[in-house]
């Protein structure tokens, strides 16, 4: 199963991930206060904000930036330093050598892999792998990448680097030859 993130139509952004809201966390728009009306209009295929004024509807439309920045939400997992911001980067000291400074910071989600901060105002959605044929056909391919190098792959004949010591067993009359 792959999660795909698709874009959020809701009026709250989808920062889960990142910390919490304490008490009751951002205001409802009038149009879905309880649970039920909210349902209500997932039913009937309406979205949210078609039954409000634009200025409410601008009021009530929160972004990235305006949930983290709200007085109830409590961000755990944002960096607190430099040092944090260093250690969650994508420079690893054993294999990158001589790097430019920007190349240092550099952060996962610059470089499109996913991790618990969102840069658009997306939300998770877990796809299932189709099942084709009526059955679930799992895709093969090789597990182990052979090396061009390694003497086990080379044709076979008298003179190869698998003998023992140059000593080979010809195939034709079972004598043994020294190279």
């Amino acid at each position: 199963m792959s999660i795909k993130r698709i874009r959020n139509e809701n009026f709250e952004p989808f920062i889960n991930d990142e910390g919490f809201y304490k008490d009751r966390g951002l205001d409802r728009p009038p149009s879905i206060q309880n649970h039920k009306k909210e349902e209500e209009l997932i039913r009937n295929g309406k979205a949210w904000y078609e039954s409000l004024d634009p200025h409410f509807r601008l009021y009530y439309h929160n972004t990235l930036s305006s949930a983290r920045r709200h007085a109830n939400f409590l961000n755990v997992r944002s960096p607190k330093d430099s040092l944090d911001i260093i250690l969650a980067s994508e420079y690893d000291h054993s294999n990158d050598l001589f790097l430019k400074k920007q190349e240092v910071f550099k952060q996962p989600e610059t470089v499109d892999k996913m991790t618990f901060r969102r840069l658009k105002n997306t939300r998770d959605v877990n796809i299932k792998p189709p099942v084709y044929l009526s059955h679930p056909l799992i895709k093969g391919g090789i597990t182990e990448r052979l090396s061009t190098h390694s003497v086990k792959l080379i044709n076979s004949g008298p003179h190869s680097q698998i003998t023992n010591h140059g000593f080979s067993r010809q195939n034709v009359d079972g004598n043994f030859y020294n190279y």
